[in-house]
């Protein structure tokens, strides 16, 4: 599901170096949907990797390339992803599978992922997105300066 609503910058921050038993963020990426293929069982998202944020081990070198993210029909609406809008995804390598056959990487959107709407620079400018993208301004610089401090 898509957050929505008043998100804290903090929470953002946290999420990024979110390290416990059951989750482990190790990828931050702003993705925008250039295209999607809706199937029977599964929807297919192609993103473009506009920024690369925090990069895990596994998908390396992804920035400005296509990469496939993988969701179940029924959750179409709760992510309500946009072709041309741009969104911040952050996940686990768990949930990376890299196709051996066509040498690239398939992201499965789930339960653990974080998507949040990233507004372009004109909607940056309105009231009703300009804390939402300093947030989002203040969590890259966080994370660039500080990395995750135990």
């Amino acid at each position: 599901m898509q957050k929505s609503g008043k998100i804290s910058n903090d929470e953002r921050t946290a999420k990024i170096c979110e390290s416990t038993e059951t989750s482990k963020i190790e990828f931050a990426y702003k993705a925008r949907v250039e295209g999607n293929d809706f199937e029977l069982s599964t929807d297919s998202y192609t993103m473009r990797i506009v920024e690369v944020i925090k990069e895990g081990s596994t998908d390396v070198g992804s920035a400005n390339k296509l990469r496939t993210f993988l969701s179940y029909q029924h959750c179409r609406e709760a992510l309500s992803l946009a072709t041309g809008k741009t969104y911040l995804i952050m996940g686990s390598s768990k949930d990376i599978h890299k196709d051996a056959q066509k040498q690239t990487y398939q992201y499965v959107l789930g339960e653990r992922t974080w998507i949040e709407y990233w507004p372009s620079e004109a909607e940056c400018q309105l009231d009703e997105y300009g804390s939402t993208c300093m947030g989002m301004e203040e969590m890259v610089n966080q994370y660039t300066i500080f990395a995750c401090q135990q």
